[in-house]
């Protein structure tokens, strides 16, 4: 009880002497109250997918961890445990740095532009934070997004494969090189297949032919 006493205090000081602005004070008192509200409950009956975009809490951090609320998209379901990606608003004169596959292909930015007249769930230009990945409960989750980024598409396999880079980078060289491998294995193999098609029907002329003599 002492410690949280003390804690209470420490917070307070903070909020009095303006180092906790009122904005931030709600969003703070709003990720307090989910966490009393949810921390005992039973886990959110959900079937959650990869590519799918949710309003989560992900509570108090340090900078420049992602703190509050925010929309972020599943890039990974473990049960009940759920990798997601930041989103969070984009500011031009703020992100003189972004990384987007037609406008700054050139960048190595771990932020990925998401414009709102490509995605559906967007109202604004927004940014993924490629480098802020988070494993965290379901019960984070306040609620869903109509859109999503489909797996299949070359945007999610982009964001999946930079994401690989940025905290992988030798498990991702390895996987592009057996990659590599196995598609110079099935070039050949179709060589392979190609060459014997050719020379059976070959064999079956040569057959053919012979059967043709033997007859005569």
């Amino acid at each position: 009880m002492t410690k949280y006493l003390e804690a209470q205090n420490k917070s307070n000081t903070l909020v009095i002497n303006g180092f906790i602005h009122s904005d931030e004070l709600i969003r703070l008192s709003k990720s307090d109250c989910h966490w009393a509200d949810n921390r005992t409950k039973e886990f959110q009956h959900r079937n959650i997918k990869k590519g799918e975009i949710y309003q989560f809490e992900f509570g108090k951090n340090y900078i420049p961890e992602m703190s509050y609320e925010h929309r972020g998209l599943v890039i990974g379901v473990k049960k009940k445990l759920l990798y997601v990606l930041p989103i969070f608003s984009y500011h031009p004169q703020k992100h003189t740095d972004i990384y987007h596959p037609i406008d700054f292909p050139a960048s190595k930015s771990d932020m990925f532009l998401l414009k709102s007249n490509e995605f559906s769930f967007i109202n604004h230009d927004s940014v993924l934070k490629l480098n802020d990945i988070r494993s965290v409960s379901i019960n984070r989750i306040l609620y869903k997004y109509a859109g999503q980024i489909a797996p299949s598409s070359n945007t999610y396999k982009q964001i999946e494969a930079l994401v690989l880079q940025k905290y992988f980078p030798d498990f991702y060289y390895r996987s592009n090189k057996i990659q590599e491998t196995m598609d110079c294995l099935q070039n050949n193999l179709s060589t392979l297949q190609t060459e014997n098609k050719m020379l059976q029907a070959e064999i079956t002329v040569l057959k053919t032919t012979i059967a043709q003599r033997s007859n005569q």
